[in-house]
């Protein structure tokens, strides 16, 4: 309901799981993420069977029948008896008893619609496939979505992507790459770990798979095992191979002293700890509760202070990582909420402020130190306009590279940029 009521500018979920199983909540996690990363297909499928719009309904009667409609078209290990009672409760307990009878009418015709369907491999714009994640497809017997022609409002609904967004990649990218990062953005992202050099992969091996990058592994195990396998060793850690390569960048420099000024959690400030230990690393976020995290993540690494942010300018520094805000158009399928908050405003404020940013911190950086730039986004005036101002300014460009994000399971990798520029 909470979505319904904030839609489009969803926050990051941070939803209560207390009182359920480890099972139960793993379903409603998969539920909830399901229900907004495909919401605007859900809305098409919704309506097909309304008299008004989906968003003209209270947010409690749009809650029941979004998630119900997810579980009906992903969820096919659900039974559809299971999920429209379900829903029909949901309706009547927290809406009102009036509600019951409308969701309950609605999912039954889309329980209907689904007869017959079949998953297939591969998807082509139709509107009578819907794109699964893996480059799976769901063929149905009839036209659900829009004509494919013209491509960006049919990618706008099989894809549930904001039109605004899907236009600039088509201009920018063109058709193959735009059908890419559309699809991209409905995957289902895996947790992706770091691990130490030497890493005994016999150890443990039922409880994760390679990645095709070397150090990394793909966790397949229960969070509670996951923890205890984090504990096994200090340089294990939740991290994407896109996000590892920004630091990987710092090797063969030899910084004495750095500063992690968007620090986040503390993943890049671990891994700059590792990868310079000899270094002082100094690690802050504007963010009281990000910063609490922040000593959580870094306490035992005597190489890291945490440090308030308004003390990040009381010296100057060999390194300077800043990892900005960013429209995180790079891990829609890590955060799909982020999706939905992509407008012309949004992207101007955000890039005010990531220059904002990079000018007071570049005071920061020593003569001759280095200012390590990095995004989790895949819009140049976020990205390489933003590095390309420190070079008119006199700094030399060492490293730059834009991922892309691509693949699944072992082969997945989110979108980032980064640059490495001297001052």
């Amino acid at each position: 309901m909470r979505v319904a009521e904030q839609f489009p500018d969803i926050e990051p979920p941070d939803n209560d799981l207390s009182g359920l199983s480890s099972a139960d909540g793993a379903l409603a996690l998969a539920i909830y993420r399901t229900s907004v990363q495909r919401w605007f297909t859900l809305q098409q499928l919704i309506e097909l069977h309304l008299s008004k719009q989906l968003r003209r309904l209270e947010p409690g009667m749009q809650a029941a029948l979004v998630s119900g409609a997810a579980q009906l078209v992903f969820f096919d290990r659900l039974p559809a008896y299971a999920v429209v009672d379900e829903s029909v409760r949901v309706a009547r307990e927290l809406v009102r008893p009036q509600a019951a009878g409308m969701v309950n009418a609605v999912l039954r015709k889309i329980d209907r619609m689904l007869k017959g369907s079949r998953k297939i491999d591969g998807w082509t714009p139709s509107p009578s496939c819907i794109p699964l994640p893996g480059g799976r497809a769901l063929q149905l017997n009839q036209a659900v979505l829009p004509e494919a022609t013209p491509l960006d409002k049919h990618l706008v609904v099989a894809t549930s992507m904001p039109l605004r967004l899907v236009r600039e990649w088509l201009q920018r990218w063109g058709e193959e790459e735009t059908v890419a990062l559309c699809l991209q953005s409905i995957e289902n992202p895996p947790t992706t770990v770091v691990v130490e050099s030497g890493f005994d992969r016999g150890a443990n091996a039922t409880l994760f798979s390679p990645h095709e990058r070397e150090g990394l592994v793909i966790w397949s195990g229960s969070n509670e095992q996951l923890s205890d396998f984090l504990g096994g060793h200090a340089d294990r850690r939740v991290q994407d191979a896109a996000s590892v390569m920004a630091v990987t960048s710092t090797r063969g420099h030899q910084p004495k002293t750095i500063l992690d000024y968007c620090a986040g959690k503390g993943t890049k400030t671990r891994q700059l700890a590792i990868e310079h230990p000899d270094a002082d690393i100094f690690a802050t976020d504007t963010h009281p509760g990000r910063r609490d995290e922040l000593r959580a993540a870094t306490q035992g690494l005597a190489n890291v202070k945490v440090i308030e942010p308004g003390q990040a300018g009381d010296q100057q520094y060999d390194l300077v990582l800043l990892d900005v805000p960013c429209t995180n158009t790079g891990v829609l399928g890590r955060r799909p909420e982020a999706r939905y908050r992509y407008t012309q405003q949004a992207m101007g404020e955000l890039v005010k402020l990531q220059r904002e940013i990079v000018e007071l911190a570049s005071q920061w950086v020593a003569a001759g130190g280095l200012l390590l730039y990095s995004t989790c986004s895949v819009e140049p005036p976020e990205n390489r306009k933003q590095a390309d101002r420190l070079v008119r300014r006199g700094g030399e460009r060492l490293h730059e590279h834009q991922e892309m994000p691509k693949g699944s399971g072992g082969s997945y990798t989110d979108g980032s940029y980064h640059a490495l520029v001297r001052l």
